[in-house]
């Protein structure tokens, strides 16, 4: 339904209801921590202050069996096989949550994905066992390490340097920051038994679109040895009074982060990238095109969480539908479509480490 909604000035509306302007903040001090993500599908995932028994687990033989996400029971599962699942129903907020999760996934996760991650959004089934990641930031640059893949990216982009290392061969290749190689997308994914969602008419239509967003506050918790905020938001989108190429119907997306009062890192002077996984509302919609014209009303409630901090838990769901008002619910209910971005292992960086910054000794150039 998100195809209809979001356009025509509809992504600036969506944009503003769920990011509070704030000016951008400066690129903070030197900062490294380990990242698990994971795809959540209808299964509890795990609470906040897991990371550490969580990143035990990666280690261990029984991992995958040992993950809350259940393995996908069905060959060639797609990421648009997982939204037809959670959909469901035939009604029309069915369809309408259908046609969300399937575009959230596909363009969060397909489309956007940094080239750190290659083939990682190949397939769904990538992405349903947990996946860890380092990061680590200094002097407005960036490194990204994915052990499981023994592959490393360098991002200093005020230098005009993007250097990909291959750790195992113990090669490099240095990029200019504009010309930084992205994996080739997946093959479109194939919809079995179900059918595709009709095109939107070409002729303009109406509707009234009502976006609601209802914050709860947590309250403290210590993760990791940090002292975070906890903050659920429920954000609702429902259409009504829709005409031509517009349809009725709503969808639900709850955001659950616990934040720091830890700036979020920035690199220096590179060009915008989406996170690996969705963290907030706003990073998992993108505005398509079509003929709907919607008219919009905006609504908000509870406390506003603070921009441009570091969240060392962050939980994003999807409902197949919507009511008249959002409730938020506690962390940790069963159902939907989640994905969970846990960060732990934090440790300040600073001059001594600018050599994570660069090929290390005795690899091997390479040209691009």
């Amino acid at each position: 339904m998100l195809r209809s909604l979001l356009r025509a000035g509809a992504a600036g509306a969506f944009a503003l209801l769920l990011s509070p302007a704030v000016p951008a903040a400066a690129p903070p001090a030197g900062i490294a921590y380990d990242e698990i993500l994971r795809v959540v599908v209808n299964a509890t995932p795990p609470p906040p202050g897991n990371f550490q028994a969580d990143l035990a687990a990666l280690s261990a033989p029984q991992a995958v069996a040992a993950s809350p996400t259940p393995a996908p029971k069905k060959r060639g599962i797609s990421l648009g096989n997982i939204a037809g699942a959670l959909a469901g129903g035939g009604d029309v907020a069915g369809a309408v949550a259908g046609n969300l999760i399937s575009n959230a996934v596909e363009n969060s996760l397909s489309a956007s994905l940094g080239s750190q991650f290659g083939a990682f959004a190949a397939s769904a089934r990538s992405f349903l066992t947990p996946h860890l990641m380092r990061y680590a930031y200094w002097n407005g640059w960036e490194r990204v390490d994915d052990p499981s893949a023994q592959t490393a990216t360098i991002r200093k982009c005020d230098a005009g340097q993007v250097i990909h290392l291959d750790l195992a061969a113990k090669t490099y290749t240095v990029y200019d920051p504009s010309a930084e190689p992205t994996p080739a997308p997946p093959p479109p994914r194939a919809q079995r038994g179900r059918a595709q969602p009709a095109a939107d008419p070409a002729q303009p239509g109406t509707a009234v679109v009502s976006l609601t967003e209802t914050t709860r506050a947590l309250g403290a918790q210590l993760l990791e040895s940090i002292k975070t905020t906890g903050y659920d938001t429920a954000t609702t989108v429902a259409t009504s009074g829709s005409t031509g190429s517009c349809r009725n119907g709503g969808a639900t997306i709850e955001t659950v982060q616990y934040l720091s009062a830890l700036p979020r890192p920035t690199v220096n002077s590179c060009p915008v990238r989406r996170p690996p996984l969705p963290t907030t509302a706003g990073e998992a919609v993108t505005p398509p095109s079509g003929g709907c014209r919607p008219s919009f009303t905006a609504t908000r409630s509870g406390p506003t969480p603070p921009a441009s901090r570091l969240a060392l838990y962050s939980l994003l769901t999807f409902g197949a539908g919507a009511g008249a008002t959002p409730a938020p619910q506690p962390s940790g209910s069963a159902g939907g479509l989640g994905f969970l971005t846990e960060r732990g292992n934090l440790k300040t960086l600073g001059s001594a480490d600018a050599a994570l910054f660069a090929p290390p000794p005795g690899f091997t150039k390479l040209t691009p």
